[in-house]
């Protein structure tokens, strides 16, 4: 049998036990063999297509273990406000908009109150100071605050005596939604986009996962904050693009997932909310605002009954907990359905999980919970000088403790948040291997584990990828360097240069 590819000249890193390859042979979408030296011969036929890698490392397709696909989508074609610092620039990019798209909505994503010199966020009357005959709607980074100008309070219609709505000494909206109004005109702006939207834009964002190696994404969609809409749009359509996605339906509604013949649960399933946004829960006063200490979206009885169902219908649960009072909530839930179904298996998952302490990572490891996290969190916001330690004080580091985790045996995987952080995997393998706190850095073969063979075990997928072995879908990527010997500081900088999806290759710089 001839290969239809053969990547020669390579440091094949298997993610297999630390097994090694000089050259992996691929043929019908499977990998055909892997081997030492130039043992391939036999293998290349006319037709045979030959990747030199040029001696660099060569891995598993990278799996990104907790990406919003169709909010990435939607978003890359909506005004960027990540790098902005303050209402005037906030502005120029509106008044841009307003001239390059005339007579239509405006939307505005990633704004990040702590690097606005202002240092909080616009309420409406200083954006119909830019734009007030057209609705303008922004989003903070981790989606949990919204803002309207004068023009979109109006326009998106979401009742004034709604919780969360921000209000000013006359009682008159300012503008600003936080809580649930925040999440009902999310939903209701989201509910309102067609599939042929939503295709389209999926579509423009699968080049750039391929040029970062992304061969597969667990798809975040639906429920509280987002839209069913999404949700319903990958089980009908993910299989359509060139990328794996694995479907998370974040939903209460157990009957539903049956139905659809879903195998999990979950996924943004919002247990608590975000440390930006100070509603996290914690066991201790937010530093910079005594007296505040998160809280958690359910009771432990209401949480108890819904984790107990997905265990007796045999759902793997994915449930997001950032703060240490919701992972230890979410802990106790999945003791109770333990205790009494006795089932087990099901590689329930908790979400982010950044304030995990060692009693919570001791009960993950004995009850089989997976922690799926996101470590370029700790290059946005991680360290002395940045929002963790305005947030927490002393606590920040106690954050996203990757060493402790998979020292203890927990499975670790490793995911974008995206669009919150960039999806470029090699960023999130810096981070986890450049934590700020020393003592939870781990190395580079373990932060590459959490992209490749742990992610696969978390969705019940590594007899069919995550690994460099024969037999399994031929999901590979080359990279531009020998990624065990580049300097720590300069791993972010690694670049992918092939990326072969099911023995096709679907990004290649080499010509």
């Amino acid at each position: 049998m001839h290969a239809d590819i053969i990547v020669k000249n390579a440091k094949c890193l298997t993610m297999n036990n630390g097994n090694k390859a000089d050259w992996i042979a691929v043929h019908n979408g499977t990998i055909l063999a892997l081997g030492q030296s130039t043992a391939y011969g036999d293998l290349v036929a006319e037709n045979t297509v030959i990747i030199d890698a040029g001696g660099n490392t060569v891995l598993p397709g990278f799996i990104d273990s907790h990406f919003h696909v169709v909010q990435t989508a939607l978003n890359a074609k909506r005004i960027d406000l990540r790098g902005v610092h303050s209402f005037e620039e906030i502005g120029m990019l509106i008044q841009k908009s307003v001239l390059e798209n005339p007579g239509k909505n405006i939307i505005g994503m990633r704004l990040q109150v702590e690097q606005l010199r202002e240092k909080k966020f616009p309420d409406r009357l200083e954006l119909d100071r830019y734009c007030n005959d057209v609705a303008v709607w922004i989003n903070c980074l981790d989606y949990q605050v919204s803002m309207l100008n004068t023009y979109g309070l109006l326009y998106y219609k979401v009742p004034f005596n709604m919780q969360g709505i921000e209000k000013d000494s006359q009682s008159v909206a300012t503008g600003v939604f936080r809580g649930k109004a925040n999440a009902v005109l999310r939903t209701n702006i989201l509910d309102g986009i067609t599939d042929k939207v939503r295709k389209e834009a999926v579509s423009d964002i699968v080049p750039g996962l391929l040029k970062t190696g992304i061969t597969t994404v667990n798809a975040m969609e639906g429920g509280y904050m987002y839209s069913d809409r999404d949700a319903d749009f990958i089980y009908e359509y993910g299989s359509e693009f060139p990328v794996d996605m694995e479907l998370f339906y974040q939903s209460l509604d157990v009957e539903k997932i049956k139905r659809m013949h879903l195998k999990r649960i979950g996924g943004s399933f919002y247990v608590d909310g975000t440390m930006g946004a100070r509603t996290a829960a914690l066991s201790f006063e937010y530093a910079d605002r005594p007296g505040t200490m998160g809280g958690l979206r359910y009771t432990q009885s209401e949480l108890n009954e819904f984790v107990l169902e997905c265990y007796k219908n045999h759902l793997q649960l994915s449930l997001y907990t950032i703060g240490d009072r919701a992972i230890g909530a979410a802990l106790k839930a999945h003791e109770a359905a333990l205790y009494q179904t006795g089932i087990t298996g099901l590689r329930h998952r908790l979400e982010h999980v950044e304030l995990a302490n060692a009693e919570h990572i001791h009960q993950a490891k004995e009850m089989g919970i997976i922690f799926s996290m996101n470590p370029t969190y700790e290059t946005y916001w991680g360290g002395p000088d940045k929002m963790y330690r305005k947030r927490l004080g002393d606590h920040y580091i106690k954050t996203n403790m990757f060493r402790e985790i998979i020292d203890q045996g927990v499975c670790l995987t490793g995911g974008s948040d995206s669009d919150v952080t960039e999806y470029n995997p090699m960023i999130g393998v810096s981070a986890a291997v450049n934590h700020p706190v020393k003592q939870h850095q781990i190395s580079v073969y373990e932060a590459l584990e959490m992209y490749t063979c742990k992610s696969a075990y978390a969705i019940f997928a590594e007899k069919e990828k995550g690994t460099l072995e024969v037999g399994k879908i031929a999901d590979i990527v080359v990279l531009d360097q020998d990624i065990l010997s580049v300097p720590h500081d300069l791993l972010d900088q690694v670049k992918v240069i092939v990326t072969i999806k099911s023995g096709d290759i679907l990004y290649n710089t080499l010509g």
